[in-house]
């Protein structure tokens, strides 16, 4: 819009100047005029030089009109038009014919001014030489250009003014269809829908064929990443069950210090196996039906009702109805799995779960009842393999293996002190989103 008013700004310059250069010509054409019927009239009689009859334009006999001639015979002013009553033009040095020059004239006025050198003979024949000089004031000129340039000013501001709502219409009207191409992008990764569907012009269908287009080869590339991750985990399964093994004989043989070694080792391919699926799965997400976050926790908290202590402690669970997340059903399985059996094998008597929507983000909090993990050890406990209990079945890779998956989807695990004693994990989640945007 500046750029618009600034190009219409110059036009108007331009427009003001040409019009100047116009209705100057004009004048000189006009001057040269008078010009023309001065010479037409000037007579060179027994009294010397006279002018034989008014000229046409009346402005050459009232009293300083702006329209004056004079003519000079030998640097002397020999006649003069009434309108320059008693004062005379100045008589410049000769200039070669038709050039254009500005005299000063009575009352200070610049005057556009034409000479004519003539020469006509007298009665005895001899030869005079006459400068003719016709000027006028430019003031009329410059007044009917001023008066142009304020009405030039009112229509190009009319001019601006309609560029600048046409070019808002054309903006709001015209880019509607990529602002609804936008809002359908947005759907589409926020997980409502799969492609770009809907009615658009035909100078953006193309930009949609390639965009659906980019979306299925993504489903697709994502598809193969999840099925080598599949085969990953499953090629490593053998592997680790053996070694796993192999450490239980080592450890039932008294070498500890082997068969340490070998579990940290198992924990850490676990956690890379884990990771690497939980990443391949969560970069699906965003087009995949979005996970009903509600159904999923209340699935889960009887499941684990039916483990081990799980029908001795009370579960307090507070889930709004519909409440979604862009999470892969195995992923939420293995968070909210993992989240719970921990809470179950700690708690004395009670657990508290609760999920909310605050904004751009989904919070879920389990806390229980129990010890509750210090300060001091609360970093130590998401990293893999480490257990504060020896004595608590569990390899220690639940709390870590939820950390990589918060993480993978842009989340944070918090760990605090449950008010009353006991241990409360924060996990937030973003409502939209996935892995891949966190690489």
């Amino acid at each position: 819009m500046i750029s618009s008013a600034l190009a219409v700004a110059a036009a108007g310059v331009a427009l003001v100047v040409l019009a100047d250069r116009h209705v100057e010509r004009r004048l000189v054409q006009e001057v040269g005029a008078h010009l023309d019927q001065l010479t037409a009239l000037l007579r060179v009689g027994s009294r010397g030089p006279e002018v034989i009859d008014d000229l046409a334009d009346p402005r050459f006999v009232r009293p300083f009109s702006g329209l004056y001639f004079q003519i000079v015979e030998g640097g002397e002013v020999k006649i003069r038009s009434r309108s320059l009553w008693d004062q005379t033009l100045p008589v410049p040095p000769e200039a070669p014919e038709g050039e254009v020059r500005e005299l000063k004239g009575p009352r200070d006025q610049a005057l556009m001014t034409l000479e004519r050198r003539v020469a006509m003979a007298a009665e005895g024949g001899d030869l005079r030489n006459f400068r003719l000089f016709v000027g006028e004031d430019r003031a009329e000129i410059d007044g009917l250009v001023f008066d142009f340039a304020l009405e030039a000013a009112a229509f190009l501001f009319v001019l601006v003014a309609f560029l600048t709502l046409a070019g808002w219409a054309y903006i709001t009207v015209g880019l509607k269809p990529l602002e609804n191409l936008r809002d359908l992008v947005l759907q589409v990764r926020r997980g409502k829908t799969r492609r770009l569907d809907g009615a658009f012009p035909n100078e953006v269908l193309p930009l949609v064929e390639e965009l659906n287009g980019l979306i299925d080869a993504q489903e697709q590339a994502v598809e193969r990443a999840r099925a080598r991750a599949g085969d990953l985990a499953h090629g490593l399964k053998t592997p680790l069950a053996v070694l796993s093994a192999e450490s239980r004989s080592l450890r039932e043989r008294g070498e500890t210090e082997a068969a340490d070694a070998i579990d940290i080792e198992v924990a850490g391919l676990s956690r890379f196996v884990e990771r690497e699926l939980a990443r391949s799965r969560a970069a699906a997400v965003p087009y995949l039906n979005r996970l009903d976050l509600s159904r999923a926790l209340d699935r889960m908290v009887g499941a684990m009702q039916r483990l081990p202590r799980g029908d001795e402690l009370d579960w307090l669970v507070e889930i709004p109805p519909g409440l979604t997340a862009p999470l892969h059903p195995e992923d939420a399985n293995e968070i909210l799995g993992n989240l719970l059996d921990n809470a179950r094998k700690w708690a004395v008597s009670r657990i508290e779960v609760s999920a909310l929507a605050a904004g751009e983000r989904i919070e879920v909090v389990v806390a229980d009842d129990g010890p509750g993990v210090p300060e001091a050890r609360r970093e130590a406990v998401l990293k893999r393999g480490i257990r504060l209990d020896e004595t608590v079945q569990g390899s220690g890779l639940g709390l870590s293996i939820v950390d990589d998956l918060v993480t993978s989807y842009r989340g944070t695990l918090a760990l605090s002190e449950t008010p009353g004693g006991g241990l409360t994990v924060r996990v937030e989640l973003p409502r939209s989103g996935s892995a891949a945007e966190a690489e």
